[in-house]
């Protein structure tokens, strides 16, 4: 066998019997024992198990395994094993288990054969690098044709197009979570939702050509994507472990109860056909809590951040989707937001000082969304549509995914109330200053650019009146900060949540309706206490690994003692059920 074969072999082996799939494993570890199931050398003919896999794999004299489909085969054969001596019997529970390793050995072979594939292709490829010639410097000839094959290249996009765009007013959809809300106000249709109805505005935009848009980074036919990582300025931050991960599942835990009404719009991933379309152009990294409640079960957080970003990102997103005038939702992600951002500082930025754990928000963030639901709420007067509808999303947006000719070359900062907004609640903002500039600039740029063009006068005219009702909140919200800045900061930092401890009789009351609870076993048809295996502390001695997978070790007689001595929290019940042990990452 090839020494990369046998490091495919290995890093298969030791993904089926890593810890992470000891839920899964452990019937095949070892050699059945005959003396328990004496029929079983009577079924399977060929027993094996993945200690006996792993003492063949690295004998070498004489090696049994001379290529890795021998390997392969043995490995299959630990399943297919369990499966035909099962099937019949009363023990069809490890049918199931074979099957979910026939997966993860499938699973765990394609990523090791890929993995072997680019390091051969790397070497081979470098290898051909360092046999290859010093390439010869080009001559004048060369580049005088060469410069004519590009003058040739460029010659059909030198002529620029007129495009005219016309803007449809449309009645718009809200969402956020799962569920829509049809406004009745008419407002202002993204260009491609091809809906009847509506009058609208034409606007001429000169669209810059395929040459004009190579000059900029920034012009080009995607919007920015934004994602968990915008939420994290600065440091890395803190790893993740199981102490902040059991911190993190007691955050949703309690956002659930404390915002249950809030929850249920944010709990599963936008789905509504009427539109989900219409939401993907305009959010490009949706979010949920089943999403970041899946995240957590698979350990896909790696710091402690990724998971509050995450959170922050629900809100952010309603936010910035639901735009409509007086939309309902912009108040429930609010709701949404404070809360967490409290339960966050109370299990897990409290738990970690002195250390800052995450980019604080700006103290006043509430009123700085304030400011922003002042400016969707405008219409304008002579027809009542909504006047910061083109300064809702950036301007690719509502031009085909391109900026009109030249604007690069004008505005050097875009920037829109959607991106604001994502800002703020990423915690970029770190003065309110820095925040007020932005919202201004909203304005300015659109006057800027569109200064002395005939197709941008009633732009303009949004513009100016977007900046008169703004610069009075603004500088209202500034001269606060000026005053009172320091002190809101500071109160704003020392600031947590009270979680009252809950009394004896109550926390009483709960323990019995656990224990009258019953679990059957549809497999085996038997009835038990679904409270039978948390009664007592689990034994280490026969799960050695158990401190590895839980942190805070929990069981229903040490909360009966914390109880009586006045020192259970309602979440010791949290963390008597629900501790990670094993993960099952099948």
């Amino acid at each position: 066998m090839s020494p990369a074969d046998l490091t495919i072999c290995r890093e298969i082996h030791t993904g089926l019997t890593s810890k992470e799939r000891n839920n899964i494993n452990y019937l095949f570890l070892d050699p059945v024992d005959t003396n328990i199931f004496p029929q079983y050398t009577q079924v399977i003919k060929k027993p094996m198990d993945l200690r006996t896999l792993k003492t063949n794999l690295e004998s070498t004299s004489p090696p049994i395994y001379t290529t890795k489909e021998e390997f392969y085969t043995d490995a299959k054969l630990i399943f297919t094993n369990a499966i035909e001596f099962n099937k019949d019997r009363d023990s069809k529970f490890v049918v199931d288990l074979a099957n979910r390793m026939m997966k993860a050995f499938d699973r765990l072979r394609k990523n090791s054969e890929k993995k072997q594939a680019r390091l051969a292709g790397k070497l081979e490829g470098d290898n051909n690098s360092n046999s290859k010639k010093r390439p010869s410097l080009p001559t004048k000839s060369n580049r005088a044709s060469s410069t004519s094959n590009l003058a040739a290249t460029d010659g059909g996009q030198q002529q620029k197009k007129k495009i005219s765009i016309k803007f449809k007013r449309q009645k718009s959809t809200s969402s956020i979570g799962g569920a829509s809300t049809a406004s009745d106000d008419t407002d202002n249709e993204p260009i491609g939702n091809k809906k009847k109805g509506g009058g609208g505005t034409k606007l001429k935009l000169k669209l810059s050509t395929a040459s004009d848009t190579s000059k900029s980074k920034s012009s080009s036919t995607t919007l920015p994507t934004p994602t968990s990582s915008d939420c994290q300025p600065g440091a890395p931050g803190i790893q993740m472990n199981p102490y902040r991960r059991a911190q993190a599942y007691k955050v949703i835990s309690s956002l659930k109860r404390r915002q249950p009404s809030a929850c249920k719009w944010f709990a599963k991933p936008v789905s509504d056909p009427q539109i989900v379309k219409d939401y993907r152009e305009k959010i490009n990294n949706p979010m949920d809590l089943s999403t970041i409640s899946n995240k957590l079960d698979k350990n896909s957080y790696n710091t402690i951040i990724e998971f509050i970003s995450d959170l922050r990102l629900i809100a952010s997103n309603c936010l910035q989707y639901n735009t409509t005038v007086h939309d309902s939702f912009r108040p429930v992600a609010v709701d949404f937001l404070k809360c967490s951002e409290e339960l966050c500082k109370y299990f897990i930025s409290k738990t970690e000082l002195p250390t800052k754990v995450n980019p604080p928000l700006l103290y006043c963030w509430d009123d700085c969304i304030k400011v922003i639901n002042e400016v969707v709420n405008m219409t304008n007067i002579e027809d009542k549509h909504q006047t910061a509808w083109f300064f809702l999303h950036p301007v690719p947006f509502f031009c085909n995914g391109q900026y009109p000719e030249g604007y690069l070359n004008v505005i050097h900062h875009p920037i829109d109330f959607g991106t604001i907004v994502q800002n703020l609640i990423g915690g970029k903002y770190t003065t309110v200053l820095e925040f007020a500039t932005d919202c201004r600039l909203v304005a300015t740029n659109c006057k800027t650019f569109y200064n002395g063009k005939l197709e941008g006068k009633e732009l303009i005219d949004k513009a100016n009146r977007l900046d008169m009702v703004m610069e009075k909140t603004l500088s209202m919200l500034l001269k606060l900060d000026a005053k009172n800045g320091t002190k809101a900061r500071e109160k704003a930092n020392k600031k947590y949540i009270s979680i009252k401890r809950p009394e004896k009789d109550f926390l009483k009351g709960i323990m019995t309706e656990l224990r009258v609870a019953t679990y059957t076993d549809k497999s085996a048809k038997i009835t038990e206490k679904a409270t039978l295996h948390f009664e007592k502390p689990v034994d280490t001695s026969i799960f050695t690994d158990y401190l590895n997978f839980v942190d805070t070790p929990m069981d229903l007689e040490t909360v009966d003692r914390k109880i009586e001595n006045g020192s259970c929290k309602f979440i010791d019940f949290v963390t008597c059920t629900a501790a990670p042990y094993p993960l099952d990452v099948s």
